[in-house]
Protein backbone atom coordinates (compact mmCIF):
# COMPACT_ATOMS: atom_id res chain seq x y z
CA UNK A 1 0.00 0.00 0.00
CA UNK A 2 1.21 3.61 -0.93
CA UNK A 3 2.37 5.11 2.22
CA UNK A 4 0.53 8.47 2.84
CA UNK A 5 1.90 9.80 5.95
CA UNK A 6 4.96 12.29 5.52
CA UNK A 7 6.57 15.39 7.04
CA UNK A 8 4.78 18.57 7.87
CA UNK A 9 4.76 21.36 5.69
CA UNK A 10 6.24 23.86 4.99
CA UNK A 11 9.89 22.05 4.39
CA UNK A 12 11.29 22.47 7.53
CA UNK A 13 15.18 22.63 7.93
CA UNK A 14 16.84 20.08 9.64
CA UNK A 15 19.35 20.63 12.35
CA UNK A 16 22.50 20.94 10.21
CA UNK A 17 20.22 22.97 7.50
CA UNK A 18 19.38 25.28 10.72
CA UNK A 19 23.01 25.43 11.70
CA UNK A 20 24.30 26.90 8.60
CA UNK A 21 21.86 28.80 7.51
CA UNK A 22 20.26 30.29 10.40
CA UNK A 23 22.81 30.26 13.01
CA UNK A 24 26.40 30.56 11.10
CA UNK A 25 24.90 31.97 8.70
CA UNK A 26 27.16 30.14 5.97
CA UNK A 27 24.57 29.93 3.36
CA UNK A 28 21.48 32.53 2.10
CA UNK A 29 18.95 31.78 4.67
CA UNK A 30 16.39 33.59 2.24
CA UNK A 31 16.49 31.03 -0.23
CA UNK A 32 13.96 29.65 2.45
CA UNK A 33 11.57 32.27 1.60
CA UNK A 34 12.12 31.59 -1.97
CA UNK A 35 11.21 27.87 -1.32
CA UNK A 36 8.35 28.82 0.45
CA UNK A 37 7.07 31.45 -1.90
CA UNK A 38 7.22 29.04 -4.72
CA UNK A 39 5.35 26.33 -2.52
CA UNK A 40 2.45 28.31 -2.65
CA UNK A 41 2.33 29.25 -6.40
CA UNK A 42 2.91 24.98 -6.91
CA UNK A 43 -0.25 24.32 -4.36
CA UNK A 44 -2.18 27.53 -6.17
CA UNK A 45 -1.02 25.74 -9.42
CA UNK A 46 -2.21 22.51 -8.48
CA UNK A 47 -5.66 23.34 -7.11
CA UNK A 48 -6.28 24.95 -10.69
CA UNK A 49 -5.51 22.13 -12.06
CA UNK A 50 -7.87 19.66 -9.59
CA UNK A 51 -4.70 18.00 -9.18
CA UNK A 52 -5.57 16.96 -6.00
CA UNK A 53 -9.03 15.96 -6.59
CA UNK A 54 -7.78 13.82 -9.63
CA UNK A 55 -5.80 11.64 -6.97
CA UNK A 56 -8.90 11.32 -4.46
CA UNK A 57 -9.84 7.55 -6.01
CA UNK A 58 -6.12 6.12 -4.79
CA UNK A 59 -2.45 5.86 -6.15
CA UNK A 60 -2.51 6.88 -9.76
CA UNK A 61 0.90 6.92 -12.24
CA UNK A 62 1.87 9.80 -14.32
CA UNK A 63 0.44 8.76 -17.31
CA UNK A 64 -2.71 8.37 -16.12
CA UNK A 65 -3.07 11.39 -13.68
CA UNK A 66 -2.19 13.19 -16.69
CA UNK A 67 -4.78 12.13 -19.03
CA UNK A 68 -6.94 12.86 -16.60
CA UNK A 69 -5.81 16.50 -16.58
CA UNK A 70 -5.35 16.95 -20.13
CA UNK A 71 -1.66 17.51 -19.06
CA UNK A 72 1.75 16.83 -20.98
CA UNK A 73 2.99 14.17 -19.01
CA UNK A 74 6.93 15.79 -18.79
CA UNK A 75 5.04 19.22 -17.60
CA UNK A 76 3.17 17.79 -14.87
CA UNK A 77 5.97 15.48 -13.30
CA UNK A 78 8.01 18.78 -11.59
CA UNK A 79 4.67 19.90 -10.05
CA UNK A 80 4.38 16.77 -8.80
CA UNK A 81 7.95 16.21 -7.75
CA UNK A 82 7.64 19.27 -6.15
CA UNK A 83 4.90 18.41 -4.36
CA UNK A 84 6.09 15.21 -3.10
CA UNK A 85 9.13 17.17 -1.74
CA UNK A 86 7.06 20.03 -0.08
CA UNK A 87 5.02 17.20 1.44
CA UNK A 88 1.74 17.40 -0.48
CA UNK A 89 1.90 14.11 -1.98
CA UNK A 90 3.79 10.73 -1.95
CA UNK A 91 5.27 8.99 -5.02
CA UNK A 92 6.10 4.99 -4.44
CA UNK A 93 6.03 2.35 -7.57
CA UNK A 94 5.78 5.55 -9.79
CA UNK A 95 2.63 6.09 -8.38
CA UNK A 96 1.81 9.46 -6.76
CA UNK A 97 -1.07 9.75 -3.60
CA UNK A 98 -2.09 12.82 -1.68
CA UNK A 99 -0.93 12.56 2.04
CA UNK A 100 -3.24 12.71 4.55
CA UNK A 101 -2.26 16.48 5.60
CA UNK A 102 -3.73 17.24 1.99
CA UNK A 103 -6.66 15.27 2.21
CA UNK A 104 -7.21 16.66 5.42
CA UNK A 105 -7.00 20.07 5.19
CA UNK A 106 -6.95 20.53 1.09
CA UNK A 107 -9.96 17.94 0.10
CA UNK A 108 -12.25 17.53 3.36
CA UNK A 109 -15.45 19.95 2.83
CA UNK A 110 -14.25 22.13 5.75
CA UNK A 111 -10.52 22.47 4.60
CA UNK A 112 -8.60 25.72 3.58
CA UNK A 113 -8.29 24.79 -0.23
CA UNK A 114 -10.88 27.69 -1.27
CA UNK A 115 -8.74 30.27 0.87
CA UNK A 116 -5.70 29.16 -0.62
CA UNK A 117 -7.41 29.45 -4.21
CA UNK A 118 -8.84 33.18 -3.33
CA UNK A 119 -5.27 33.99 -2.15
CA UNK A 120 -3.37 32.50 -5.48
CA UNK A 121 -5.73 34.43 -7.85
CA UNK A 122 -7.15 37.42 -5.87
CA UNK A 123 -5.09 38.53 -3.00
CA UNK A 124 -1.38 37.82 -4.22
CA UNK A 125 -1.85 39.38 -7.46
CA UNK A 126 -3.60 42.60 -5.92
CA UNK A 127 -0.55 42.58 -3.78
CA UNK A 128 1.68 43.08 -6.84
CA UNK A 129 -0.35 46.00 -8.06
CA UNK A 130 -0.64 47.56 -4.58
CA UNK A 131 1.81 46.46 -1.83
CA UNK A 132 4.63 49.56 -3.56
CA UNK A 133 2.10 52.32 -3.25
CA UNK A 134 0.99 51.21 0.36
CA UNK A 135 4.29 51.01 1.80
CA UNK A 136 5.11 54.25 0.35
CA UNK A 137 2.21 56.34 0.64
CA UNK A 138 0.30 54.13 4.01
CA UNK A 139 -2.83 53.09 1.92
CA UNK A 140 -3.44 51.74 -1.29
CA UNK A 141 -4.56 53.63 -4.33
CA UNK A 142 -8.08 51.54 -3.41
CA UNK A 143 -9.13 48.48 -1.51
CA UNK A 144 -9.33 45.16 -2.00
CA UNK A 145 -12.93 45.59 -0.80
CA UNK A 146 -13.41 48.30 -3.66
CA UNK A 147 -11.51 46.08 -6.17
CA UNK A 148 -13.85 43.63 -5.42
CA UNK A 149 -16.70 46.07 -6.03
CA UNK A 150 -15.58 46.65 -9.46
CA UNK A 151 -15.02 43.00 -10.32
CA UNK A 152 -18.22 41.42 -8.82
CA UNK A 153 -17.71 38.28 -10.15
CA UNK A 154 -14.70 37.74 -7.77
CA UNK A 155 -16.73 38.04 -4.77
CA UNK A 156 -17.96 34.46 -4.67
CA UNK A 157 -14.09 33.29 -4.68
CA UNK A 158 -13.38 36.16 -1.87
CA UNK A 159 -16.64 34.61 0.47
CA UNK A 160 -16.45 31.12 -0.23
CA UNK A 161 -11.84 31.75 0.99
CA UNK A 162 -13.10 33.61 4.14
CA UNK A 163 -15.19 30.96 5.06
CA UNK A 164 -12.81 28.13 4.18
CA UNK A 165 -10.57 30.12 6.55
CA UNK A 166 -13.33 30.22 9.46
CA UNK A 167 -13.75 26.93 9.00
CA UNK A 168 -10.36 25.97 11.18
CA UNK A 169 -11.67 27.98 13.84
CA UNK A 170 -15.65 28.42 13.98
CA UNK A 171 -16.26 25.18 15.99
CA UNK A 172 -13.99 26.11 18.87
CA UNK A 173 -15.37 29.97 18.95
CA UNK A 174 -19.20 29.05 19.07
CA UNK A 175 -18.19 26.78 21.96
CA UNK A 176 -17.23 29.99 23.56
CA UNK A 177 -19.94 32.09 22.57
CA UNK A 178 -22.87 32.52 26.17
CA UNK A 179 -25.59 31.80 23.72
CA UNK A 180 -28.37 29.64 24.75
CA UNK A 181 -32.48 29.11 24.50
CA UNK A 182 -34.15 31.61 21.93
CA UNK A 183 -31.72 33.69 21.96
CA UNK A 184 -31.40 36.67 18.63
CA UNK A 185 -27.92 36.92 17.31
CA UNK A 186 -26.66 39.52 14.86
CA UNK A 187 -23.20 38.47 13.24
CA UNK A 188 -22.51 41.85 12.25
CA UNK A 189 -20.25 41.93 8.53
CA UNK A 190 -20.75 38.06 9.10
CA UNK A 191 -20.06 37.49 5.30
CA UNK A 192 -20.27 33.74 4.34
CA UNK A 193 -22.49 32.91 7.43
CA UNK A 194 -20.56 29.77 8.30
CA UNK A 195 -20.14 31.57 12.48
CA UNK A 196 -24.39 31.87 12.21
CA UNK A 197 -24.99 28.48 10.80
CA UNK A 198 -22.49 26.95 13.13
CA UNK A 199 -24.08 28.62 15.85
CA UNK A 200 -27.60 27.73 14.65
CA UNK A 201 -25.95 24.07 14.77
CA UNK A 202 -25.07 24.00 18.31
CA UNK A 203 -27.84 25.93 19.62
CA UNK A 204 -31.41 24.60 17.74
CA UNK A 205 -33.45 27.12 19.08
CA UNK A 206 -31.27 30.84 18.33
CA UNK A 207 -32.00 33.04 15.59
CA UNK A 208 -28.97 34.45 14.15
CA UNK A 209 -28.79 36.93 11.56
CA UNK A 210 -26.40 37.97 9.04
CA UNK A 211 -25.81 41.20 8.22
CA UNK A 212 -23.44 42.02 5.58
CA UNK A 213 -23.65 44.10 1.78
CA UNK A 214 -25.49 42.04 -0.73
CA UNK A 215 -22.53 40.01 -2.66
CA UNK A 216 -22.65 37.63 0.45
CA UNK A 217 -26.20 36.93 0.23
CA UNK A 218 -25.73 33.74 -1.82
CA UNK A 219 -23.07 31.93 -0.22
CA UNK A 220 -24.27 33.15 3.32
CA UNK A 221 -27.83 31.12 2.40
CA UNK A 222 -26.14 28.78 0.66
CA UNK A 223 -23.91 27.58 4.30
CA UNK A 224 -27.23 27.85 6.06
CA UNK A 225 -28.56 25.24 3.88
CA UNK A 226 -25.69 22.92 3.75
CA UNK A 227 -25.74 22.46 7.25
CA UNK A 228 -29.71 22.15 7.34
CA UNK A 229 -30.29 25.28 9.42
CA UNK A 230 -31.78 28.00 6.83
CA UNK A 231 -34.87 27.93 8.59
CA UNK A 232 -32.70 29.88 11.75
CA UNK A 233 -30.07 32.27 9.97
CA UNK A 234 -31.44 35.34 7.40
CA UNK A 235 -29.96 37.49 5.58
CA UNK A 236 -30.13 41.10 5.84
CA UNK A 237 -28.21 43.56 3.29
CA UNK A 238 -26.52 46.94 4.12
CA UNK A 239 -24.04 49.26 4.99
CA UNK A 240 -23.37 48.38 8.88
CA UNK A 241 -21.70 51.84 9.22
CA UNK A 242 -24.74 53.62 7.83
CA UNK A 243 -28.23 51.58 8.13
CA UNK A 244 -29.99 50.23 11.16
CA UNK A 245 -29.03 47.40 12.83
CA UNK A 246 -32.07 46.26 14.54
CA UNK A 247 -32.59 45.85 18.62
CA UNK A 248 -32.99 43.96 21.29
CA UNK A 249 -30.69 41.15 20.31
CA UNK A 250 -28.58 39.26 23.02
CA UNK A 251 -25.57 39.17 21.61
CA UNK A 252 -23.61 40.28 18.13
CA UNK A 253 -20.43 39.27 16.59
CA UNK A 254 -17.97 41.54 15.07
CA UNK A 255 -15.82 38.73 13.74
CA UNK A 256 -12.63 39.91 11.58
CA UNK A 257 -14.65 43.27 11.19
CA UNK A 258 -12.43 45.95 13.01
CA UNK A 259 -9.09 45.12 11.05
CA UNK A 260 -11.22 47.12 8.31
CA UNK A 261 -11.41 50.16 10.38
CA UNK A 262 -9.96 52.99 12.56
CA UNK A 263 -10.08 53.85 15.82
CA UNK A 264 -12.55 56.42 15.52
CA UNK A 265 -14.52 54.33 13.20
CA UNK A 266 -14.11 51.63 15.22
CA UNK A 267 -15.87 53.53 17.80
CA UNK A 268 -18.77 54.64 16.36
CA UNK A 269 -19.57 51.06 14.57
CA UNK A 270 -19.10 49.56 18.88
CA UNK A 271 -21.91 52.39 19.11
CA UNK A 272 -24.09 51.10 16.48
CA UNK A 273 -23.60 47.85 18.19
CA UNK A 274 -24.43 48.68 21.30
CA UNK A 275 -28.21 50.15 20.08
CA UNK A 276 -28.82 47.16 18.76
CA UNK A 277 -28.24 45.34 21.55
CA UNK A 278 -30.78 44.23 24.49
CA UNK A 279 -29.23 45.90 27.89
CA UNK A 280 -27.69 42.66 29.26
CA UNK A 281 -26.46 41.57 25.90
CA UNK A 282 -22.76 40.71 25.19
CA UNK A 283 -20.73 41.76 22.08
CA UNK A 284 -18.15 39.29 20.80
CA UNK A 285 -15.44 40.69 19.18
CA UNK A 286 -12.65 38.51 17.35
CA UNK A 287 -9.86 39.89 14.99
CA UNK A 288 -5.99 38.95 14.99
CA UNK A 289 -4.79 41.59 17.37
CA UNK A 290 -1.07 42.56 17.58
CA UNK A 291 0.31 42.78 21.13
CA UNK A 292 -0.77 38.98 21.60
CA UNK A 293 1.75 36.67 20.37
CA UNK A 294 3.99 35.01 22.36
CA UNK A 295 5.64 32.48 19.78
CA UNK A 296 7.72 32.81 16.78
CA UNK A 297 5.04 31.67 14.54
CA UNK A 298 2.41 33.59 16.15
CA UNK A 299 4.82 36.62 16.00
CA UNK A 300 5.04 35.92 11.97
CA UNK A 301 1.81 35.55 11.23
CA UNK A 302 0.13 38.74 13.15
CA UNK A 303 3.06 40.45 11.24
CA UNK A 304 2.31 38.95 7.83
CA UNK A 305 -1.62 39.92 8.94
CA UNK A 306 -0.70 43.11 9.52
CA UNK A 307 1.24 43.97 6.26
CA UNK A 308 -1.51 42.35 4.61
CA UNK A 309 -4.04 44.66 6.16
CA UNK A 310 -2.63 47.59 5.01
CA UNK A 311 -1.78 46.81 1.52
CA UNK A 312 -5.30 45.52 1.07
CA UNK A 313 -7.46 47.81 3.12
CA UNK A 314 -4.63 50.60 4.02
CA UNK A 315 -5.45 49.30 7.91
CA UNK A 316 -3.16 47.23 10.33
CA UNK A 317 -3.60 44.98 13.05
CA UNK A 318 -4.63 46.96 15.86
CA UNK A 319 -3.38 46.29 19.71
CA UNK A 320 -5.60 44.29 21.50
CA UNK A 321 -5.38 47.48 24.54
CA UNK A 322 -6.58 49.60 21.74
CA UNK A 323 -9.53 48.16 20.96
CA UNK A 324 -10.19 47.59 24.57
CA UNK A 325 -9.70 51.68 24.96
CA UNK A 326 -12.39 51.71 21.81
CA UNK A 327 -14.75 49.53 23.48
CA UNK A 328 -14.82 51.61 26.36
CA UNK A 329 -15.42 54.74 24.72
CA UNK A 330 -18.03 53.51 22.90
CA UNK A 331 -20.10 52.55 26.23
CA UNK A 332 -18.42 48.62 26.89
CA UNK A 333 -17.20 46.99 29.31
CA UNK A 334 -14.32 44.34 28.72
CA UNK A 335 -15.46 41.02 30.41
CA UNK A 336 -13.10 38.43 29.27
CA UNK A 337 -10.23 37.99 26.18
CA UNK A 338 -9.43 34.38 24.88
CA UNK A 339 -6.99 33.34 22.81
CA UNK A 340 -6.84 29.98 20.53
CA UNK A 341 -3.91 27.28 19.66
CA UNK A 342 -4.89 26.03 16.47
CA UNK A 343 -5.12 30.28 14.98
CA UNK A 344 -1.83 32.21 16.33
CA UNK A 345 -2.34 35.62 16.99
CA UNK A 346 -6.23 35.54 16.72
CA UNK A 347 -8.30 36.87 20.49
CA UNK A 348 -11.80 36.74 21.21
CA UNK A 349 -12.75 39.98 23.17
CA UNK A 350 -15.95 40.18 25.35
CA UNK A 351 -17.57 42.76 26.40
CA UNK A 352 -20.94 44.03 27.43
CA UNK A 353 -23.05 47.39 27.56
CA UNK A 354 -21.95 49.86 30.89
CA UNK A 355 -24.67 50.33 32.92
Amino acid sequence: MLGRRTRLVPVVPNALERLILLRLNRAPGPVLDLVGGAAERAVGLALELDLFAALESGPTSLADLATRLDCAPEGLEPLCDFLVALGYLVREDGRYANTEMTAAWLLDADGVGPWLAFWNDVVFPFWEAQAVTAVREGAPRQTLYEWLDDHPDRWRLAHEGFRAAASVLAPTVVERLDVAGDARVLDVGGGHGLYAATIAERHPTVQVEVFDTEPAREVALETARERGVEARVSFVAGDYTTDSLGEGYDAALLFNVVHAHDGPESVALFERVREALAPDGRLYVLDQFDGTARTALSRATVGFVGLTYLVTLGQRAHDVSDVSTWLAEAGFEVQDRRSFLTAPGVSLVVATPAN
